[in-house]
């Protein structure tokens, strides 16, 4: 997947000259095949320190132009991308959250994609409701970048929509990009998605419930574990979607909530992938 995003920003209509292409390896025990060829503008650095973050600074910080424009090495940006992106900057945003599409690679599951589609990304909403974007398309201006400051890495999730959160706090106007486009590939096997749950669910433990009293833990599980009716009210989903993702967004939360309270009381360790 990274090599396919290498080669959706070769073509970029962007000159090759007008960018560079910094590759965060998170795992330097990784190494990269001798059939892997970088593009010309483009260099590899290492980071051991786990987590996405960690990745992120370390490109902040070499980053030598006057924008950064992150994508993850599975995304694959469309050939307008960073001229798109550029485009807005000009017309005087400070960051842009860009439109991100999913598609189902060969081998994925109906049930998974469905999901992955419906619910996640939602782009538009996060940025113009929320003040908020993932950095799986997210253009800012790197004088942004400096005054925000780094990505916080001790985070397990959310440290994209804290980040630029306390950008739009600090009043740098963010705009949702919707001709900046990067397709996003859906996970595979709903296995994918409880490995997710568990994962951003540790996240929100470390962010907020751990520090929440008995009652309030209590209501917020309450509040969690409803179930979700309003899905079978959906008109833009046939009868069988909406049964299958009624049971599958229960059964994903009742996987997060376990998890939160394992980490809790049984002193499990926070899963990081």
């Amino acid at each position: 997947m990274l090599s396919k995003c290498l080669r959706a920003l070769e073509v970029q209509t962007l000159p090759k000259d007008d960018f560079e292409i910094l590759v965060i390896n998170n795992d330097p025990n990784d190494f990269p095949p001798d059939s892997f060829i970088l593009p010309s503008n483009a260099t590899l650095l290492n980071q051991p320190r786990p987590g996405s973050y960690s990745a992120r600074n370390l490109g902040l910080k070499k980053s030598k132009f006057d924008v950064i424009a992150f994508t993850d090495s599975d995304c694959i940006p469309d050939k307008h991308w960073l001229e798109k992106g550029l485009s807005h900057l000009e017309n005087g945003a400070d960051l842009i959250g860009g439109r991100v599409e999913f598609f189902k690679e060969e081998g994925g599951d109906d049930l998974t994609f469905l999901f992955e589609k419906t619910f996640n990304f939602n782009q538009k909403r996060n940025v113009e409701d929320r003040g908020q974007s993932i950095t799986a398309n997210l253009f800012c201006k790197k004088e942004v970048a400096d005054k925000v400051g780094p990505f916080s890495e001790n985070l397990l999730s959310g440290g994209d929509f804290e980040w630029t959160q306390k950008a739009v706090k600090l009043g740098y106007k963010m705009v949702y990009g919707h001709d900046t486009l990067i397709y996003h590939p859906a996970r595979k096997e709903f296995k994918d998605l409880i490995s997710k749950k568990r994962r951003t669910s540790g996240g929100m433990y470390y962010r907020f419930f751990g520090d929440l009293s008995a009652w309030q833990k209590l209501k917020f599980t309450a509040n969690i574990l409803r179930p979700r009716i309003s899905l079978l009210f959906r008109k833009d989903l046939g009868f069988s979607d909406k049964i299958n993702l009624f049971f599958a967004v229960w059964y994903l939360e009742w996987v997060g909530i376990k998890e939160m309270y394992l980490l809790a009381h049984q002193g499990k360790s926070a899963q990081r992938h």
